[in-house]
């Protein structure tokens, strides 16, 4: 075991060119037993590198002789390092470019066990699907509801642990990993003014043009003219085979004060007019929304957020993982639906 993780950490130093930490030992399999008389082989590769972390793969072969054609396969595991900087963080890592054929085959897999890790840690820790996620909707105490509504997403937002997972032209991907959490935050820089980008997403009616998850969204109730109730029907299937439906509330709020985004939040809520159907499987999102920064006179920072819930939580992770580009896709769509869309609102912008 020892020998396997020397060799392991020495594949990881020469991709960082400094020393690396074990941090996991994934999937660790012993064939079978070696012989006395064998002679062992040890072998290591960096599968893939993600943003601060890499998977080393070590196998362990023995043999009898040097002229032997065939070695047995004794020992493999799948080793998780990191490279600390001098406060002790994982440092961001340098691309790993797989080798056409059988790299690219390791590097495909390694991404599909970084999503087995993800969805392992955060289905079977969370047991989301023991306790409903929809508060109920109550008239009378609409402002309380609200209040939390948008305090819940202020507070994701906040968050200091945020890290870097991916990154395609202007767009990033983050994610927040908690004890019973798994929360993405997708940021974008546009060519649009705030209070445009702030108005244009708050009207949920106009998701479908730039959401292809979205299928239709209803305006259900005018709670304010800043909170308003939607039924969200989506083209994503579960795993009953039936389109999702959300019942949701979105909450959207101005700056109190210098520096403070605008906030479009959203969170599931029951309403009687509107159970389950026998059609669809009922989703729920437990916190998510944009936050809105003006970043300039002519260019606004977009940030998504959303803490993963166990109906959505395989498609984050896919993206996560590097197996999906869908959430780049939505995002690049809904840039262009900004810019397409942003001189349609410029009139009342006083008004939001």
């Amino acid at each position: 075991m020892a020998w396997m993780e020397n060799v392991a950490t020495i594949a990881a130093s020469r991709l960082c060119n400094a020393y690396p930490t074990l941090k996991t030992i994934e999937m660790f399999q012993f064939r079978q037993p070696s012989q006395v008389g064998d002679r062992l082989l040890f072998k290591a590769i960096v599968n893939n590198a993600f943003k601060n972390s890499m998977e080393v793969g070590v196998c362990v072969e023995a043999y009898r002789h040097e002229m032997e054609l065939s070695r047995r396969h004794i020992n493999s595991a799948f080793m998780i390092f990191v490279v600390l900087n001098e406060n002790a963080q994982p440092r961001i890592l340098p691309v790993l470019k797989p080798e056409p054929g059988d790299g690219e085959r390791r590097f495909k897999e390694a991404s599909a066990r970084q999503k087995i890790r993800l969805d392992r840690k955060y289905v079977i820790t969370c047991k989301y699907t023991e306790v409903p996620l929809s508060v109920p909707w109550d008239q009378s105490n609409k402002v309380y509801l609200s209040y939390n509504n948008v305090s819940a997403l202020k507070t994701l937002v906040a968050k200091a642990n945020w890290e870097l997972a991916s990154e395609r032209d202007k767009f990033k991907m983050y994610i927040l990993e908690e004890d019973t959490f798994l929360s993405v935050r997708i940021e974008m820089t546009i060519c649009c003014n705030v209070l445009q980008a702030f108005l244009l997403l708050s009207d949920l009616r106009k998701r479908h043009e730039w959401d292809r998850h979205c299928a239709t969204c209803e305006l259900v109730q005018q709670v304010d003219k800043d909170d308003m109730i939607y039924h969200v029907i989506s083209h994503t299937i579960s795993e009953e085979n039936k389109p999702l439906d959300f019942v949701v509330l979105v909450s959207r709020r101005k700056p109190y004060s210098p520096g403070d985004p605008y906030v479009l939040a959203f969170r599931s809520i029951t309403l009687p007019t509107h159970p389950t159907m026998p059609q669809y499987t009922r989703g729920e999102t437990l916190c998510s929304g944009f936050c809105f920064w003006q970043e300039t006179d002519k260019f606004t920072n977009v940030s998504y957020y959303h803490q993963a819930t166990s109906g959505l939580l395989s498609y984050i992770t896919t993206n996560i993982a590097g197996l999906s580009s869908s959430f780049y896709r939505t995002f690049q769509d809904c840039e262009q639906f900004l810019l397409k869309n942003k001189d349609k609102v410029s009139v009342g912008l006083q008004n939001p």
